[in-house]
């Protein structure tokens, strides 16, 4: 990969800026005087004049629409934008390992604690540039609620940021105490502007605090009551406004006083309550869409169209959108990265060590496939399996498997894919690291990059591809 030097263009000359809005000038006071009129031949060449005038008007907006750029595609999450070749590196940054990305609209978003203060910078995506840096306050140590909640794709305009506090902030008296915290402690939740910084509104959040989540443009916060029974509320992300209220049935996982087991998972059809039970609510309106029994331990997993529950007891049952038994079965969801929902009407399931596909809503077993690898991503109607020593693709309507990595390498980053090609770990003959690119449909090396040494990480974020060194973050388009 190469590196682009980048040329400061803001002192070159720039078009005048289209006014937000247009309005027509006012009618004059007084009606224009009369004019004579003129003989048959002047009205046809005026309205000849007219029509030719409305004829290049047309064809002038026909143009233009055909020459407008079209709308970005919606890239789903935890895949790649399609790749026109080869990438390149267009910019880099400066970057603490410990720092987090998200991507927003046209900017790419790092966050982190630097001198016990929680600060947010916004980058420009075409060029790198920082455009703004938002200081959100002091944070006691490494508090694992604060950060900008985000799933793998893009956020769109607006960025929603959570901090929680040193304590006695904010004429808070109590003491520090482990996570998750059995007292009350507080947070100020932060939506700015993606392309400003600009703070949009702020609100706070109290209680036993026990994890918060993103959904569209709202969060979802999981508190704990002193009884031990969870309190979810979704609330507007820009001014805390809130939109729904559910208290559990059955409690949570108590150990001496100190909520663990606890998980809060999200997407945007269901929200997942984990402790001893698990417990399924509408992503939309809060509503229990189901419960299992208390002091029962209960895994459940999360698909955009249904949802499964599993138990040594019970065994496994999937429920359709409204929470109605579909089918049952030994299995849970695999761990998707990415998925476009391509075959639709097809659930990937994983028994350990086998990984099975059903029909849905029916549940007839479709295929089998014994294997020791995991499936990570599905797009384009095929499955990525992956292994410590390479990836398997399999066709996801069938399980008939397709192709395979041809060598054994060590997958120190987990392949992606655009739906159309497939990038891998790979190595060169000289043992240096390398980026494979090969076609998804049937494995065909399409090209090889070499990777720069220090990249620990290359991942998908928000549709862009993104390599991570310990200090560094490199953009790739």
């Amino acid at each position: 990969m190469q590196d682009v030097e980048l040329v400061d263009v803001t002192d070159g000359p720039r078009a005048p800026g289209r006014p937000r809005a247009w309005l027509p000038p006012s009618p004059p006071d007084d009606p224009p005087a009369a004019r004579p009129a003129g003989s048959a031949r002047a009205r046809r060449r005026r309205w000849l004049a007219v029509l030719v005038v409305v004829a290049l008007v047309v064809a002038g907006v026909v143009v233009g629409r055909a020459a407008a750029p079209a709308p970005p595609a919606v890239v789903a999450p935890g895949m790649l934008a399609p790749l026109d070749g080869p990438p390149w590196a267009r910019w880099r940054i400066p970057v603490a390992r410990s720092a987090d990305v998200l991507a927003a609209t046209d900017a790419l978003v790092v966050s982190g604690v630097r001198d016990r203060r929680f600060q947010v910078s916004g980058y420009d995506e075409g060029s790198g540039e920082r455009l703004w840096t938002r200081d959100l306050g002091p944070v006691a140590g490494t508090r694992p609620l604060t950060g900008c909640p985000h799933a793998a794709a893009d956020v769109g305009p607006v960025v929603l940021c959570v901090v929680e506090p040193p304590v006695g902030a904010g004429g808070w008296s109590h003491g520090t105490v482990p996570f998750p915290a059995p007292d009350e402690r507080w947070a100020q939740v932060s939506a700015l502007d993606a392309a400003t910084g600009d703070v949009l509104g702020r609100w706070t959040v109290s209680g036993r605090l026990a994890a918060v989540e993103r959904v569209g443009d709202d969060l979802v916060v999981l508190r704990v009551g002193a009884d031990g029974h969870a309190r979810v509320g979704r609330y507007a992300g820009a001014d805390g406004r809130r939109l729904w209220w559910y208290r559990g049935t059955s409690p949570l996982r108590l150990r001496e006083g100190i909520v663990s087991g606890s998980e809060l998972r999200v997407n945007d059809s269901f929200v997942l309550l984990q402790g001893w039970s698990a417990t399924v609510l509408d992503a939309a309106d809060g509503d229990e869409l189901t419960a299992t029994p208390a002091r029962s331990f209960v895994v459940g997993s999360l698909s955009d169209e249904v949802f499964g529950t599993w138990s040594s007891s019970d065994g496994g049952v999937v429920h359709d959108r409204a929470g109605r038994p579909l089918f049952t079965s030994r299995a849970l969801f695999p761990t998707l990265t990415a998925s476009d929902g391509d075959p639709p009407g097809v659930l990937v399931m994983d028994e350990g060590g086998t990984l099975v596909g059903r029909s849905v809503p029916d549940g007839a077993v479709l295929w089998r496939h014994d294997t020791y690898r995991a499936a990570r991503a599905q797009a384009g109607g095929h499955l990525l399996l992956l292994g410590v020593d390479g990836y398997q693709v399999v066709a996801a309507r069938t399980g008939a498997v397709e192709w395979q990595s041809p060598e054994r390498v060590l997958m120190w980053w987990a392949p992606l894919t655009d739906g159309t090609l497939v990038l891998g770990a790979g190595r060169s003959g000289t043992g240096r690291p390398t980026m494979e690119a090969r076609r998804l449909a049937d494995g065909e090396l399409e090209w090889v990059l070499p990777v720069e040494e220090g990249v620990r990480s290359v991942s998908a974020v928000g549709g862009h591809l993104v390599l991570r060194s310990r200090d560094e973050l490199i953009l790739l388009t």
